[in-house]
């Protein structure tokens, strides 16, 4: 279901407020308040964030701590090391501390693990650690807060620790000075810094302001972790793209520029070029040369490893591909309707296992824990969608863990082999438990619905919104309408456009999607605005996200799902069990339980809430467009179905029963019938005045239940539609020139087609 954002009740008096002291539309206004802008002040302070949206590093407890025992190491010239985490949240963070130590007057030594090694402050790196420098002083950045017994077996050793990080806070913390925004007990405003971040504040304690110079590293961080994109974050982040677009940051960012061919710098571009960059070298299992790449001040070593953090994420990309088909192909295998996919192989390799997972949730509409195995330990990455913390899920069975730690939408865990069955269980049973179908079918929220022109100086204002990312996505909208006209870009091209009455819209990669967009039936095509510039002139169009089907009752509705019945007169018969009102109500009770693996097909619009239990199930037409195998209802059938559907439902008896997998299991319920042929008839004297209008008429071709709804024919839609398909199979019609005409030299008889002996037999 599509929606507009909600906004609070009688607010248009603070629209028109914030439009007026802002300078800007009503129209924009409005998108403020629907993202939680309550007052016009707030909303200067948000469209032009400055200095005063950082906050004091000394609010956060334990800094002031942290910041003597660093004084006292530099005084006493004691060996600090900085540990940190192989992603790029904790690659940046690494760096930005030995670069502040070094200005505050200590040579601290750099580590980060491979993932190989796990997670975190584990044992044997830091022996490795420990061998090799002797340190007195560890600060870890982006990982620590559940290292309890690391940090006291180093405490044991004569090591003090300083924990730094930004992850959720466990049951038991580590006994050293822990730095967290996500402590409770922090007079600090604000929980959504990075790894990075939470390294800034420490740094910007040390040296003041010379540490907003670590901004273009901070801005990397927080878009590749998707912290909020609110607060000091969006201003930290407005400074370093602008100081990467300027050319004012490090020459390691520059050189990520310019090997990714980054043309315009935006949060967008940064998440999608420079992020997966130093993001690849950890899922290679060479962490070592993205923090190398950015502490180095060689510049050939800069250019050489730049190429080869590239090299990394070419090599990056193929692997994923790989896992993610091997993974699609267990799945489709499984038919699995557990509510959270868990799966674990000794092939799996636990550098993709994150990528793969993100883009399963996406998919799948579940929580996904993908896991690699290394001696008898099964180490997982897992993804969630917005509304399950799986962060709880996995904390709700740590009897089961060795270790684990993460955010509400992603987490990393560790358990023994032997516990995977268990774990997998479990955590489907608390998923279960503690949440309903409601939360796996959000609703797709937009900006607004467009009732009105889509225009240039609108689209100019919403760049205002910049820089967008978690909690302050791109601004994205929808527009509701019914069958489109759409083609390739060129020919061959894997791209279509199409316009609207609003705005033109260019849907990359949905060549497949052509005949859905042509569909008469109802639609919301989901887009986000784009200004492009050619030779120094500017164009909007928009470049479509997605489009989700509209099951309503209605005229459009009905007449599209009768023309594609009628076409499935012609295609093999398939095999179900017959059931009653009693049994849908009974197999409703249980998907609804279930969650997952059930497909109810409605045939007439009008039962579309026949069944009280169907009203808050999402609703589509022809298809399920929700990813993966969440229960739905679906408005008519064209045949598709996710590879792990089970079973198939039909409320109402439809014209013909379709063919569907032997693997699934198929129901109709002959109680209700899902045809309504009242209009129609098979009397030859209609068909003959329906074919002279078309002979005689200046006809534009498209699908049958569109021209039935288009001209006026002077017979039921449903009759001309009936009329129009027996016409078809004849190969009485032909399209010339985008409009119908008629093959006068063609004799036959109405009964030699199939479809109209089929319909002619139902109406005696």
């Amino acid at each position: 279901m599509v929606t507009e954002r909600a906004l609070p009740i009688d607010c248009q008096n603070l629209i028109e407020d914030i439009a007026a002291r802002c300078g800007i539309s009503s129209r924009f206004a409005r998108i403020l308040v629907s993202r939680g802008i309550r007052s016009a002040k707030d909303a200067e302070r948000f469209l032009h964030p400055d200095k005063s949206a950082l906050h004091d590093p000394f609010d956060l407890l334990g800094m002031k701590e942290a910041v003597e025992r660093i004084t006292a190491a530099r005084d006493n010239g004691e060996t600090v090391v900085v540990y940190g985490d192989y992603d790029a949240d904790g690659i940046t963070a690494t760096t930005i501390l030995v670069k502040a130590l070094k200005i505050f007057g200590i040579e601290a030594f750099a580590v980060v693990p491979e993932r190989e090694n796990g997670y975190g402050l584990t044992e044997g790196v830091y022996e490795q650690v420990l061998e090799e420098w002797g340190p007195d002083l560890i600060i870890t950045v982006d990982c620590g807060i559940s290292a309890v017994k690391e940090v006291a077996d180093l405490a044991d050793l004569g090591v003090d620790v300083i924990v730094t990080d930004h992850h959720e806070i466990p049951e038991e913390i580590p006994d050293c000075t822990v730095i967290n925004c996500k402590l409770k007990q922090n007079k600090y405003p604000f929980d959504g810094l990075c790894g990075a971040g939470v390294a800034y504040k420490l740094a910007y304690a040390l040296i003041g302001e010379r540490a907003n110079d670590f901004f273009d590293l901070v801005t990397i961080a927080t878009i590749a972790d998707s912290m909020p994109m609110l607060d000091e974050n969006r201003y930290i982040v407005a400074c370093g793209v602008k100081m990467i677009a300027e050319g004012r940051c490090s020459r390691a960012v520059k050189a990520l520029v310019d090997v990714a061919a980054t043309k315009e710098i935006s949060s967008t571009s940064i998440a999608f070029t420079i992020c997966p960059r130093v993001n690849a070298a950890g899922r290679m299992g060479d962490a070592y040369s993205a923090l190398e790449f950015f502490l180095t001040e060689d510049n050939f070593k800069i250019r050489t490893l730049a190429n080869k953090l590239n090299e990394y994420n070419t090599s990056r990309q193929n692997e994923c591909d790989l896992l993610y088909r091997k993974i699609k192909s267990i799945l489709s295998e499984r038919r699995d309707i557990r509510k959270i996919i868990t799966l674990y192989s000794e092939d799996f390799k636990s550098g993709f296992i994150g990528i793969v997972a993100a883009k399963l949730v996406e998919e799948y509409s579940k929580p996904v824990i993908l896991f690699s195995e290394k001696d008898g330990l099964l180490h997982g990455s897992a993804r969630s969608i917005p509304t399950i913390s799986i962060f709880e899920v996995i904390n709700s069975v740590r009897r089961l863990t060795v270790n684990f730690g993460g955010h509400a939408q992603a987490a990393g865990v560790t358990i023994r082999k032997e516990d995977f069955e268990e774990f997998a269980n479990c955590v489907d049973n608390y998923i279960g438990e503690h949440y309903d179908v409601s939360s796996f079918d959000f609703s797709t929220e937009v900006d607004e619905i467009v009732e009105q022109n889509f225009d240039m100086d609108f689209a100019k204002e919403l760049l205002m919104l910049e820089p967008c990312g978690m909690c302050n996505r791109k601004p994205q909208f929808a527009i509701k309408c019914n069958s489109v006209v759409a083609s390739p870009l060129k020919l061959g091209s894997p791209h279509v456009s199409f316009g609207t009455p609003d705005i033109d819209l260019i849907w990359f990669g949905g060549v497949d999607k052509t005949n859905d967009l042509i569909s008469p039936i109802g639609k919301y095509i989901i887009f986000e605005p784009n200004i492009s510039v050619f030779n120094k002139r500017e164009s909007l169009r928009g470049f479509v996200r997605r489009m989700e089907t509209i099951a309503e009752n209605s005229e459009v509705s009905e007449a599209a799902v009768f023309d594609r019945q009628i076409s499935d007169i012609k295609s093999e018969s398939g095999n179900y069990s017959e059931i009653g009102n009693k049994d849908v109500e009974n197999l409703i009770e249980k998907a609804i339980k279930e969650i997952y693996g059930t497909v109810f097909i409605v045939s007439d619009p009008s039962h579309l809430d026949f069944f009280d239990g169907l009203k808050n199930m999402p609703k589509f037409a022809f298809k399920t467009e929700k990813g993966g195998n969440i229960s739905s209802v679906s408005l008519g059938f064209e045949g598709y179905l996710s590879d792990d559907i089970k079973r198939v439902v039909f409320i109402d008896k439809p014209l013909k029963v379709p063919k569907i997998s032997e693997k699934v299991e198929v129901y109709v319920n002959t109680e209700l019938d899902g045809v309504n042929l009242l209009g129609v008839s098979s009397d030859r004297n209609v068909f003959g005045k329906i074919y002279l209008q078309v002979k005689n008429g200046r006809i534009r071709t498209g699908a049958a239940s569109d021209i039935a709804l288009s001209n006026d024919f002077g017979f039921s839609v449903k009759q001309v539609i009936f009329a129009l398909r027996v016409f078809g199979e004849l190969k009485l019609l032909r399209s010339e020139y985008g409009y119908l005409t008629v093959d006068s030299t063609k004799k036959c008889e109405l009964s030699s087609s199939e479809i109209y002996s089929y319909i002619a037999d139902l109406l005696l």
